[in-house]
C-alpha cells in the first residue's frame, strides 16, 4: 500500500458519515478515526449559561476539586432537588454533584467528612480538570 491508497482512504473516511475505518489485506492493515469532538448543542427551550467567574478556596486542603473536564450538574435530574447545598453536612463517599463527560454522566463524591462551605460552579457550567468545585471543612 502506497501513500497515495492511505490519502484515499482517509478521504473516504471524511467524506462519509463514518467515523472510524479499518481496511486490511495480505501484508498490510490501518486503521482510522475521526477525532472525537465534544459539540453542545443548547436545548432551544433551556437557556444559556455563563459561569461567573469565582474566587479560589481559602483552604487547598479542603477544597473538592474536578477530576475530570466536563459539564457540572448540581442534580440528578431538572426536576430534582441538589445534591449538596452550602451548610450541608456531608460524609465521605456522598454523592457532590455529576460531571458529564464525553456523554457519561460521573457521579463526584466526596473524599471527606464535614460541611459544605462553598459551591464554587454554576449548573451547567462547564469545568475543567483540578478546577475547585466546592470547600468541605
Amino acid at each position: 500500500m502506497n501513500i497515495d491508497d492511505i490519502k484515499q482512504l482517509i478521504d473516504i473516511l471524511e467524506t462519509s458519515g463514518l467515523e472510524s475505518l479499518t481496511y486490511k489485506n495480505q501484508d498490510f492493515e490501518i486503521a482510522l478515526q475521526k477525532p472525537v469532538t465534544n459539540t453542545f448543542i443548547p436545548s432551544p427551550s433551556a437557556p444559556a449559561v455563563i459561569a461567573p467567574v469565582n474566587p479560589e478556596p481559602t483552604s487547598a486542603t479542603n477544597a473538592m476539586t474536578s477530576p475530570l473536564v466536563g459539564v457540572y450538574y448540581s442534580k440528578p435530574s431538572p426536576d430534582a432537588p441538589e445534591f449538596v447545598k452550602v451548610g450541608q453536612t456531608v460524609k465521605v463517599g456522598d454523592i457532590l454533584c455529576i460531571i458529564e463527560a464525553m456523554k457519561v454522566m460521573n457521579e463526584i463524591k466526596a473524599t471527606q467528612a464535614g460541611v459544605v462551605k462553598e459551591i464554587y460552579v454554576s449548573e451547567g457550567a462547564t469545568v475543567d480538570f483540578d478546577q475547585p468545585l466546592f470547600v468541605i471543612e
